[in-house]
């Protein structure tokens, strides 16, 4: 629904590293350098209660400024909650029509294109509408785990805790690429792919490629994995930046303008550079420390390079506990329990196994999935689990270390229930069944990096 209230009413934040406490004095934004003032400020918004706060007390201090290329971000995993959409929905309403700052929502995209003489499937983005994907709008947004499953279907294998390849490739590698065409400051980006109306890649190439690439996949099980992805598009239209921002319009930015004159964005030393703000809290250390090391440089910072990160949450002292009760005042917001864990992805497998039972409790009524054949249904996952995970036995795969059960999933192979068998999103739904144990390992969650 089209909101009728205004902002959230933002009283005035406490000074830099104060921890915890009542929201409620002053705080003055300071920039790292001066020639940062002159940067494009890029906010990157998760869908959660922290980077919707980050974002409004952007906005109400004036720090966002649409004529500097200023834009805010929101990276479509299609496996958000569907109160996550509403409320980003809501959110990016509020700050094009109250603020004028374009807001955008962009999804993971492969495509079909030749290189080296071959045809191949590539990766990148799209920009959405706001609304679910249908009939009357095509260019909506995917929220039954398209984009996903897409990603697994073009790697060939899930991510699982040590490969996070769908922070990579969701988020962190999509807003790059979207920030190359944003920055760019055109009106349009280009299309993408070859012009005809089916894929020009056979079976016999497809697999002689994945041969070549040195992989071993048995070819029935490589080209059942390989379907999804080629059913998707074979390339992507020329997308309006106005027809995805009703606050989207040419900027004027000198900074830019002498470092990428002929519209094509170089990141990193002498190319362009932008500020990255994120809602890290206070009480979120560790990863407040790995985005500094980022910030000062070295092997950290390869992939993002002229990024420059800024966390005024975690400047200002907020905490997870402040950040509640914040919006518990609002008179609008992001309408699920915060202790449901079912933020983010609705089943991440960082979350550990008490967390994913506390989501799979609230995600079900009377044993029913509330949202069946969507990521807010276990049985999404675990069908995903068994479809792209690894089966070393079935692919005849040399085994140098004990692998549970050969098989490899999102939760790694590290997992494991019993010596027989790794632990599963269908062991999480036999023991919510009462047909299996969970070991108490199992139950601690991991640190979510998704929107570093």
């Amino acid at each position: 629904p089209h909101p009728t209230r205004g902002p959230p009413t933002l009283p005035p934040p406490p000074p830099p590293a104060q921890p915890g406490g009542e929201i409620s004095r002053p705080y003055a934004f300071e920039y790292e350098a001066e020639a940062h003032r002159r940067l494009p400020h890029v906010v990157k918004f998760s869908g959660g209660r922290s980077s919707g706060l980050l974002l409004f007390i952007l906005l109400e201090s004036g720090l966002l400024d649409a004529a500097r290329g200023d834009v805010v971000v929101f990276n479509n995993t299609s496996a958000e909650h569907p109160e996550t959409y509403r409320f980003s929905r809501q959110c990016k309403e509020l700050v094009e029509e109250r603020y004028g700052i374009p807001f955008f929502w962009v999804e993971f995209q492969t495509y079909e294109d030749a290189r080296r003489g071959r045809w191949t499937r590539l990766s990148s983005y799209r920009m959405v509408q706001a609304e679910p994907r249908s009939e009357t709008c095509p260019d909506g947004y995917h929220g039954r785990g398209e984009a996903f499953e897409e990603l697994l279907s073009w790697a060939g294998y899930v991510p699982n805790i040590f490969q996070r390849t769908c922070t990579k490739h969701l988020k962190l590698e999509v807003t790059r690429a979207f920030l190359k065409d944003w920055l760019a400051n055109k009106e349009s980006t280009e299309r993408l792919g070859h012009f005809g109306r089916s894929s020009r890649i056979g079976d016999d190439d497809l697999y002689a490629a994945h041969r070549r690439s040195r992989g071993a996949v048995p070819r029935e099980i490589f080209l059942e994995k390989k379907k999804f992805v080629r059913s998707r598009p074979t390339s992507r239209p020329a997308q309006r930046f106005a027809d995805y921002s009703l606050a989207a319009k040419p900027f004027h930015n000198p900074e830019l303008q002498r470092k990428a004159p002929a519209g094509v964005v170089p990141f990193g030393p002498g190319g362009v550079e932008y500020l990255a703000f994120v809602g890290l809290r206070f009480d979120e250390k560790r990863r407040v420390v790995k985005v500094r090391r980022r910030n000062a440089g070295g092997p950290e910072s390869a992939g993002h390079e002229g990024e420059h990160v800024y966390m005024p949450l975690h400047d200002m002292g907020v905490t997870e506990t402040d950040i509640d009760g914040f919006w518990e005042k609002q008179d609008w917001g992001l309408k699920l329990k915060p202790g449901d864990n079912l933020s983010n992805c609705a089943y991440c497998f960082l979350k550990g196994a008490r967390q994913l039972q506390t989501a799979d409790r609230a995600l079900r009524k009377d044993g029913r999935p509330l949202h069946p054949g969507t990521p807010c249904d276990l049985a999404w996952w675990i069908d995903k689990e068994e479809k792209y995970g690894r089966n070393l036995k079935a692919e005849n795969r040399e085994i140098r270390t004990k692998v549970p059960g050969n098989r490899i999933g999102f939760f790694g192979s590290k997992s494991k229930p019993s010596k027989d068998a790794p632990f599963t999103y269908r062991t999480l739904r036999d023991a919510a069944e009462g047909r299996a144990e969970i070991p108490a390992e199992e139950y601690a969650g991991l640190p979510c990096d998704c929107t570093d």
